[in-house]
């Protein structure tokens, strides 16, 4: 993972490592498990109002400040671009997305939609909380 600095040129998808205080805000996805709000970017969208539609759609969160912490290339070249935010607000889903219900934890579950350990990883690269086992 490449933290600070400059932003890739091309990037696929926005995470939100979404948080109310220090507990990490996880969404369960309809077709899969839990996971943090992220996606594509729409036309004309920086990474910033990315990540804000993504935790209004699949988490009813407003967000206070979003932080770029970085971003992440996959084996398959696939981008993604890591921010982190506090829930300032919550809303009621709508159920028109992918999402079904977004929960606070103390920790990652272990029923996450991937199994290949990067959430807990971004989570103690970035210092935050939620990592299983940190304390």
């Amino acid at each position: 993972m490449r933290l600070g600095g400059r932003l890739p040129e091309r990037y696929d998808s926005v995470v939100c490592l979404l948080f109310s205080g220090d507990r990490p805000v996880l969404v369960r996805n309809r077709n899969r498990a839990w996971e943090f709000p992220g996606g594509h970017a729409e036309a004309g969208e920086d990474v910033e109002a990315t990540a804000r539609r993504e935790a209004r759609e699949e988490a009813g969160a407003e967000l206070s400040d979003v932080v770029v912490d970085g971003y992440y290339v996959l084996a398959s070249g696939h981008t993604t671009v890591v921010t982190h935010a506090q829930v300032a607000e919550w809303s009621s889903l709508t159920g028109e997305f992918e999402t079904v219900e977004a929960r606070e934890f103390d920790a990652l579950p272990s029923d996450l939609s991937w199994d290949d350990g990067l959430y807990a990883y971004l989570l103690r690269m970035l210092g935050l909380p939620g990592a299983p086992g940190a304390e």
